[in-house]
Parts: structure tokens; sequence; C-alpha cells
């Protein structure tokens, strides 16, 4: 009878175990078979629409919007509402992410990088769990943190627009962005960060 308690004992640990792995307490990251870096993970999301979400999305698709309003919701709501809405801009709102936003934001951030390997699923799941709240941006680069580095790499820039990088507003991150935009993509310069 000591054995057959034994037994029992043994079922119910290994039941247990099985049964939080299949509740996805036992997740993995690593290689696969599907050659993606991941192992089977739930990749499941919902995409915000709440205004809050869709003003923080709207400045990590727009450089020029998180340079001058920085994170503040309020300011690229009421942006999206005088000049999309009622005005005549053609600029979109919605955190859905296109592959391509996918993609640029898989590549900004090593954390992604390692959560999603290269599934661009994962890749915006993250962004909608962990990013977003973070406020990340999927612009692709140029954004906001390409623009601080342009600006670091060269002293002329630093001597036109100063090296105040990190303040909202129409100072020295949305000069370099303009500057990118006239000259420096047709000099060929690099804003690649180190």
């Amino acid at each position: 009878m000591p054995m057959l308690a034994g037994v029992g004992l043994l079922v119910v640990c290994c039941s247990s175990s099985s049964a939080m792995m299949m509740m996805g307490g036992g997740e993995s990251v690593g290689p696969s078979p599907d050659g993606n870096g991941v192992d089977s993970v739930d990749e499941t999301f919902t995409i915000p629409t709440d205004a809050d979400s869709t003003s923080e999305c709207y400045g990590a698709r727009y450089w020029d919007l998180r340079a001058a309003f920085g994170t503040d919701k309020a300011a690229l709501g009421g942006h999206y509402t005088n000049y999309t809405t009622n005005g005549s801009e053609n600029r979109s709102n919605s955190c859905t992410l296109s592959d391509a936003e996918a993609q640029c934001y898989l590549d900004r951030y090593p954390a992604v990088q390692a959560y999603a390997g290269t599934n661009l699923k994962l890749a915006r799941k993250h962004y909608y769990e962990v990013g977003m709240g973070e406020n990340k941006d999927f612009v692709c680069p140029p954004g906001v943190t390409e623009l601080k580095c342009y600006g670091e790499r060269y002293p002329d820039l630093q001597n036109a627009f100063g090296t105040d990088y990190d303040t909202p507003g129409f100072g020295t991150t949305y000069k370099l962005g303009q500057h990118w935009g006239a000259h420096g993509k047709g000099e060929e310069r690099d804003f690649s960060c180190p």
C-alpha cells in the first residue's frame, strides 16, 4: 500500500505540472521549429481604441508630433481633432500597426527583439501591452530616438539647434527632423544610433 500512495502522489504532482503548462504557466522563449525564434506563445492581443490610446498612437506614428507634443495626450488629441478631423491633414490615430510599423518597432528596441524574435504579431502584442505604456514609438526611422542620435553625431547641428533633445516643443528635436528632411538626407548624413 505505501507504494501505491507514492504513485498517487507522483500522478498528482505531474498532473498539476501538466495543467500549469497547458494554462500558460510554462511559456518559454527560444529557438522554434518555425524559425521565428519564439516557441508557441499566445499571440492574441486587443487593439486599444480609447481616446488616450489613440492619442498615444498618433504621437508614436509621427516623429514631428512626438517632437512637438511629447507624450501630452491632450495636446496630441487636440492636434488630431483640429488638423485631421476638422482640417486638411490626412493622418491616422489608429492603434493598428502596419507590418512596416511593427517591424520598425521591433528593430528599434532590443527588449522587443528579445521578446518577439522576428514575429510581428508578438511585436504588436508587446507594443499594446508594454510599449504603449512606456510611450515607445513605432514610426519608421528617423523617429525622435534617431533624431537625438543625429544631433549628437554632428557638432554643426548642435551649434545650430542646441542639445535640448528631451524637451517637447518646436525646439532641438523638431528642428533636427526638419533639417534631416530638407538637407541631411540629401547630404547622406547618418542618423543611426550606436
